[in-house]
C-alpha cells in the first residue's frame, strides 16, 4: 500500500501553507509523518510542485517526487506520481494539510478498500457545530445509505430536516440549536481517499460533470459515472488546514495538548484573579512599584473584574484558556464602551496568562481567538491600554496593534505613563 500525499506550493487562503511551521516543524512533515505511522502503508511519497517542499521533505528523510505545476487538482498530481508505480498497487490519497490524520483511520480506509466492491473508499466524521461546520460551506458533507455506499456531496447541509424544520417555522437552523439530536444525520466529508491504480488513473481521464463544476467537488464526477464510493468513520477528528483559523486550532491541539478556550463565567472570576496575580507580579517585576506588587491580591482582584462585569453587562465577554483538568491557565476580557475608547467599537481590558505559558504561542493564539470573536460579534475595531515601560508591547505591535495615544495609572501616588494600541476592521485580521 501506498500513500501519496500531494503537495503544491500555492494556496489562495493560506499562501506557502505546506511550509508554515507547527511546534517548530513544516505542515507536509506532520501529515508525513502520521501516514507513515499507518501500519497499511509500506511506503509514503510527497508529489510536489515546488522545490523547497522536495527539499524539506529529503532534508528529512522522506520520499518526494517532482510533478508538473499545471495540474487543475490533487487528483491529477497523484496520478502522475501513481504512473510510475507497479500495476494494481493500491494508492491512499492523503491530504498534505492535514497533520492531525490518525493513522488508524488510514488503515480503516484500505481495510475496507480490500474487502472489494468499492471503486474509492473514503473517510467521514460526525459534524459537532452549526455555524463552525454544517452551515460553513467550506465543510464538505457526505450522505450514505446504510451500508455506507456514499449518494451525495454537498457543501450544503444535507440532508435536509424537513420534519424538524416546520416544527420550527420552516427555518432549519432553529431547528437544529433546539433539537441537537438533528447533527447525528449529518456527516462531514474527510478528504481521504484509496484507489486502485488503474482507476485513479482511469479517473483522472474522465470529462469534468455539470454536478462536480457546480459543487467544486471532484467526487462527485466519480458519482456521476457511476463509481462506487464507500464510507468508513474515521479514527478520532481530523482538521484541514484551509484557513488561519484553521491553523490556529491545529496548532493549538499540537502545540498545547489538553488546553482549549471557552466563554468565561462569573464562577471564574477567582482562577482568573490568581492567574491575574502571578501573571503581573511575575511580568511587570522591575517597572511597578515593589510594594504594589507585593500587595496585590486575587480577593481585592474578584471585587474589580465583579464591577466590571455588573457595569457592562450587555457586552461582557470573558474568554478562558483552560487546560485537561479545567485548571485556568489565560484569560482576556473586553467589551462595548461608549465613552474613553478612541472611536473604537471595543476594549480589551485584561489579557494574561500564567508564567510557565508565556512566551510559547499560547499567548498568541488566545489573542487572536479573542479577536475572531469580537469580529463575530459585529466589532468593527477595538483598542487596549498597556504600561509604556511593558516588555509586552512588542507583542501587540506584532499581532498588528498601531499606537493610537496614551493615557497614565496612578500607582501607589505614581503615575505611570501607558500606551494605547488599536486594530481595526477585526473582519479581515
Amino acid at each position: 500500500m501506498i500513500a501519496i500525499i500531494p503537495a503544491r506550493y500555492a494556496s489562495t487562503r493560506l499562501h506557502g501553507k505546506m511550509l508554515l511551521e507547527i511546534d517548530g516543524k513544516p505542515l507536509i512533515l506532520h501529515t508525513l509523518d502520521q501516514a507513515s505511522k499507518a501500519q497499511t502503508v509500506t511506503r509514503v511519497i510527497v508529489a510536489t510542485d515546488d522545490e523547497r517542499i522536495f527539499r524539506v521533505v529529503n532534508d528529512h528523510g522522506g520520499e518526494a517526487v517532482m510533478t508538473s505545476t499545471q495540474h487543475a487538482s490533487g487528483s491529477d498530481r497523484l496520478a502522475e506520481a501513481a504512473e510510475n508505480l507497479p500495476t494494481g498497487s493500491i494508492i491512499v490519497n492523503v491530504q498534505g494539510d492535514e497533520p492531525l490524520i490518525s493513522p488508524d483511520t488510514i488503515d480503516a480506509a484500505v481495510k475496507r478498500m480490500l474487502e472489494g466492491e468499492a471503486d474509492i473508499v473514503t473517510v467521514s466524521e460526525p459534524l459537532t457545530s452549526l455555524h463552525g461546520e454544517l452551515l460553513n460551506f467550506n465543510v464538505v458533507k457526505v450522505v450514505c445509505s446504510d451500508d455506507g455506499r456514499a449518494l451525495y456531496f454537498s457543501r450544503s447541509p444535507v440532508p435536509f430536516p424537513r420534519d424538524a424544520s416546520l416544527r420550527h417555522g420552516g427555518d432549519p437552523s432553529r431547528a437544529l440549536e433546539n433539537e441537537p439530536e438533528l447533527f447525528a444525520n449529518f456527516r462531514k466529508h474527510t478528504g481521504l481517499y484509496v484507489y486502485r491504480r488503474e482507476f485513479l488513473l482511469k479517473f483522472t481521464k474522465l470529462p469534468q460533470t455539470r454536478l462536480e463544476k457546480l459543487e467544486s467537488l471532484e467526487q462527485l464526477r466519480a458519482l456521476e459515472h457511476g463509481a462506487v464510493i464507500k464510507v468508513v468513520d474515521s479514527v478520532g477528528t481530523s482538521i484541514g488546514i484551509d484557513t488561519p483559523d484553521d491553523l490556529d486550532r491545529v496548532r493549538l491541539m499540537i502545540e498545547f495538548p489538553g488546553i482549549g478556550f471557552r466563554q468565561g463565567t462569573i464562577a471564574d472570576l477567582p482562577a482568573i484573579s490568581d492567574v491575574y496575580v502571578h501573571s503581573v507580579q511575575s511580568s511587570h517585576a522591575g517597572f511597578l512599584p515593589d510594594e504594589y506588587l507585593e500587595g496585590i491580591s486575587a480577593e481585592e482582584r474578584v471585587v474589580v473584574f465583579a464591577r466590571r462585569r455588573n457595569d457592562n453587562a450587555e457586552s461582557y465577554r470573558l474568554i478562558i484558556a483552560e487546560d485537561e483538568n479545567a485548571r485556568i491557565v489565560g484569560f482576556i476580557d473586553y467589551a462595548h464602551l461608549k465613552e474613553g475608547n478612541f472611536s473604537h467599537d471595543g476594549r480589551i481590558f485584561s489579557f494574561y496568562v500564567l508564567p510557565e505559558f508565556q512566551r510559547r504561542g499560547l499567548g498568541t493564539l488566545l489573542f487572536r481567538d479573542c479577536l475572531r470573536r469580537m469580529g463575530l460579534e459585529c466589532y468593527g475595531s477595538v483598542c487596549l491600554d498597556t504600561y509604556a515601560e511593558s516588555p509586552y508591547r512588542r507583542f501587540y505591535e506584532k499581532m498588528g496593534g498601531t499606537l493610537i495615544g496614551s493615557q497614565s495609572h496612578e500607582i501607589k501616588g505614581e503615575r505611570m505613563p501607558t500606551v494605547v494600541y488599536g486594530w481595526e476592521q477585526l473582519d479581515r485580521i
